[in-house]
């Protein structure tokens, strides 16, 4: 265990704050990288994390909709200790 965290890569829940904030940033840049119609919904979350230090990295799958589309996106984001 390193600083309160097991080493490597952790499942967590998707209800987790945390992770709900990772997705909607990434559902935002996706959002705002594509010109589209119909603005992506968020479906589902599969997320792992892995703490390095000050340093978050979340690993996720998102499941989202757009129109009656649905769309499966691989996405990873870091998070400090300051939320950037």
């Amino acid at each position: 265990m390193v600083g309160g965290h097991a080493p490597g890569w952790q499942h967590v829940q998707p209800h987790d704050p945390q992770v709900q904030d990772a997705a909607n940033h990434a559902v935002k840049s996706l959002q705002q990288k594509s010109n589209l119609l119909f603005p992506y919904e968020l479906q589902e979350i599969v997320a792992k994390a892995e703490v390095i230090e000050d340093l978050v990295k979340f690993n996720m799958l998102l499941k989202l909709k757009r129109g009656d589309k649905e769309e499966k996106y691989k996405v990873e984001v870091h998070k400090n200790n300051e939320g950037a």
